[in-house]
């Protein structure tokens, strides 16, 4: 993430230009007829045919890339330079390659239209794409060269009728080898400045086609060992803990795609209805991958994340996440401009840009709820190498103490139990200190440590209290 220096009201004006002249080219055998009541949760999106085919293909002798001007400069073609057969899906708007976001509220009306029956708890979702009646996003501007495509594109809200999102997405993809690289760009400009909390995103989505139905990752404890991968056809969304950073679809040959993200953990794969494992792109049947970090979206920010797609094998997609930087074995947090993937249950910090540091609000921000949490992304750490933390923050409290908690690949969530937390002693003036908090022979400070938060186990009610974070590391700052 990175500030932008972008005027809000500049983006304002292109949006407004886009809305009112942006035309789309539907077919004309099969003209576009809104329905009478979108809000009527019988409709079916399929009834409204997709945009006619308006697409840009790049290519090398390893893999054919199309995104389509019609669907928001999506991925909506990818083969290997071999084959002509498309692994994307292009069932509805709700497919392809591309990038969805997630923020409140829930559910999410603006303009006088109400989400979607179906969909009315994925709150603000802007999908570059389209949105659920098959409306296009709109394309603000495109370059092509041999073997790159940039797109710039408003989206849509998907549970919303035609409706453009209140931010711009970017994207470039590269070819290179058997590989696209792709960097992705969001910048918000929303005029409900509520901070939200975080959600896990699609950064990004990936649908393909039914004969690619093998759903392979490797989840063990041992990555980069070419230790032995798992692969399921579960049909049912799974989140995958991916030590090794990727995770694949293959067909029955053992070829498809791999998606690598570095430093990431948190995937999900999921099958449409999988009966059969035969269909094209534009049948319902299809798999699905990404890559879904939480993530605090807010009303002013800008997110840049990047991946690669590997073409190929299983060995082709492995040996290229083995041939990549590794992730960090322990913390090194310095919160200068960016949370970093940190994210917040039930507290809120002071907003967008970042600057120098995280200024959390310490206390519940909801008083019905449990305890709030400040929480780190998914990681993979041995605690015998995280021997002590280094946290540097000014506390603002009557508070004592504050706790650090920890979990482990097998826990479904953080537990607060004495086996997954330390508490350690904090000054509550306002003024920076570094705390040394010692873990090593702490009870359940042992194996693989997949994720951190801090809490505020004393007085987490009080009004007025702060946390302002400057850094988690392994060395003292």
């Amino acid at each position: 993430m990175a500030h932008t220096s972008f005027s809000r009201y500049a983006l304002w004006a292109v949006i407004g230009l886009l809305i009112a002249s942006c035309t789309r080219d539907y077919p004309s055998t099969a003209p576009y007829t809104p329905p009478s009541n979108p809000n009527d949760p019988s409709v079916d999106p399929a009834k409204y045919p997709l945009p006619a085919e308006k697409r840009l293909y790049i290519s090398n002798d390893k893999v054919k890339l199309g995104i389509d001007l019609n669907m928001g400069g999506a991925m909506t073609y990818l083969s290997e330079a071999n084959s002509s057969v498309n692994m994307i899906n292009n069932y509805d708007l709700g497919r392809q390659l591309q990038t969805s976001l997630y923020a409140g509220p829930y559910p999410y009306s603006v303009n006088g239209k109400d989400p979607v029956y179906n969909w009315r708890n994925l709150g603000w979702n802007p999908v570059q794409t389209g949105d659920y009646y098959n409306h296009p996003g709109r394309i603000v501007s495109y370059q092509q060269t041999q073997n790159q495509l940039y797109v710039k594109s408003v989206p849509l809200i998907w549970p919303l009728f035609d409706e453009p999102a209140d931010c711009i997405m970017e994207h470039w993809m590269t070819l290179k080898d058997n590989t696209v690289h792709v960097r992705s760009r969001t910048t918000v400009i929303r005029r409900d400045t509520t901070q939200y909390e975080a959600r896990t995103q699609e950064t990004p989505c990936i649908n393909v086609n039914a004969p690619w139905y093998r759903l392979v990752s490797y989840v063990g404890m041992q990555p980069f060992t070419n230790a032995a991968v798992s692969e399921n056809t579960n049909v049912e969304a799974t989140p995958r803990y991916g030590t090794e950073n990727w995770v694949a679809i293959l067909n029955a040959q053992g070829r498809g795609l791999g998606l690598y993200k570095p430093s990431e953990f948190r995937f999900q794969t999921n099958g449409y209805p999988a009966a059969k494992r035969i269909g094209g792109e534009f049948d319902i049947e299809s798999n699905y991958m990404n890559s879904s970090p939480f993530l605090l979206i807010d009303y002013n920010g800008q997110y840049e994340y990047e991946y690669t797609l590997i073409l190929g094998s299983l060995d082709d997609i492995r040996q290229f996440a083995y041939s990549q930087p590794r992730p960090a074995t322990v913390p090194n947090y310095r919160f200068t401009n960016d949370r970093l993937g940190w994210y917040y249950y039930n507290a809120r910090d002071t907003g967008w840009p970042i600057q120098n540091e995280l200024a959390v609000r310490w206390q519940r921000f909801d008083t019905t709820k449990a305890n709030f949490r400040v929480s780190s992304p998914l990681v993979f750490w041995r605690a015998t190498d995280l021997p002590k933390i280094y946290i540097q923050a000014a506390f603002t409290t009557r508070a004592t103490q504050a706790r650090l908690v920890w979990r482990r690949p097998d826990d479904i969530d953080f537990y607060d139990i004495p086996e997954r937390y330390i508490d350690f002693p904090i000054i509550g003036d306002g003024q920076f200190r570094t705390y040394e908090v010692t873990l090593g022979g702490q009870t359940g400070w042992e194996g693989v440590i997949n994720q951190i938060c801090l809490l505020n186990p004393q007085n987490n009610l009080e009004q007025g209290s702060m946390m302002r974070l400057r850094s988690i590391t392994a060395t003292r700052p």
